[in-house]
């Protein structure tokens, strides 16, 4: 099951045009975790592991923000005057006021926007809750570049687009490419064993899984589970079918859908969370899968 992952704050960087302090937050704003959040997918649990919340004072040029975010490789910089969020400076809020200067007013008023504060290109960015569930935010963050976490007198984190795909796509992928991983294997048994032929070989594979009682193997591959597959391939008498696209190397592929199997119960079943090695592994596996689909 996914980890909890409880609110986070790294250290808050508080820059004048002259100075830069760091300084330390607690985790004063975080919410107490309860069974409901531990159980379902929540704010707290989207916004980045040990995310660097970095913030800047309303003084700051324009500037000088800017060289900020290209170093830190952000998009937007929460401007707070004390602990107090005033607004979010960002490229699109920059890039906006900018493009209402005209050059004739930059050199009549000798404006330079970069040479302008921070506080004169702020957005307000709406707030979300560690405990709110993120189905709504996403709505939300269809239409803006991002979002603050907490409240204007706390600021717990932000959370941006991608921050979401990414925190999705690490719960998502695993049951993409195990259903790529199944979904390959029957074309590729499909492509090499005549349909009429088919039942005989389930019936010889199959026949220990199912106490040898042929009535309930099953001869299609729409009825067909993992581990028959698995058992189809892994068979000695079958490679003939197999060994022009995966090659003379059965007894290693059998190991390794014998892996990719545990990895795929253990997942769909809820029984533990998965490791970088299992992600590797069924990872791996898929490409190699879709490297082999492609000769046939």
């Amino acid at each position: 099951m996914t980890r909890l992952i409880a609110p986070r704050i790294g250290q808050l960087f508080l820059m004048s045009s002259t100075d830069r302090k760091v300084i330390k937050l607690s985790k004063a704003g975080s919410e107490e975790s309860d069974l409901a959040s531990e159980l379902f997918h929540r704010i707290n649990r989207v916004i980045p592991e040990n995310q660097d919340l970095v913030c800047v004072q309303p003084t700051m040029l324009a500037g000088q923000a800017i060289e900020i975010m290209c170093e830190r490789g952000f998009s937007q910089l929460p401007v707070l005057q004390g602990t107090r969020v005033l607004g979010v400076f960002s490229f699109r809020s920059f890039s906006k006021v900018s493009a209402r200067l005209t050059s004739q007013q930059m050199r009549q008023d000798d404006v330079v926007p970069g040479e302008l504060r921070v506080d004169e290109f702020l957005e307000n960015w709406d707030f979300v809750c560690t405990g709110d569930e993120w189905r709504p935010v996403l709505e939300r963050l269809d239409t803006s570049d991002g979002l603050l976490v907490g409240n204007k007198d706390k600021l717990i984190g932000v959370l941006s687009p991608m921050d979401l795909l990414r925190y999705l796509d690490n719960i998502a992928s695993p049951y993409v490419m195990i259903s790529e991983i199944e979904m390959s294997l029957r074309a590729l048994i499909r492509a090499v064993i005549n349909e009429n032929e088919l039942p005989d070989i389930a019936d010889r594979s199959l026949a220990h899984d199912y106490n040898r009682q042929s009535r309930n193997i099953p001869h299609t591959l729409e009825e067909m589970t993992f581990e028959n597959y698995r058992s189809i391939l892994s068979r000695k008498e079958n490679w003939a079918f197999f060994e022009d696209i995966l090659g003379d190397n059965r007894k290693y592929i059998s190991a390794r859908l014998s892996r990719v199997k545990s990895i795929r119960n253990d997942l769909f079943h809820l029984k533990r969370e998965l490791t970088v090695s299992d992600h590797e592994a069924i990872s791996n596996f898929r490409d190699w899968l879709l490297n082999k689909t492609e000769q046939i």
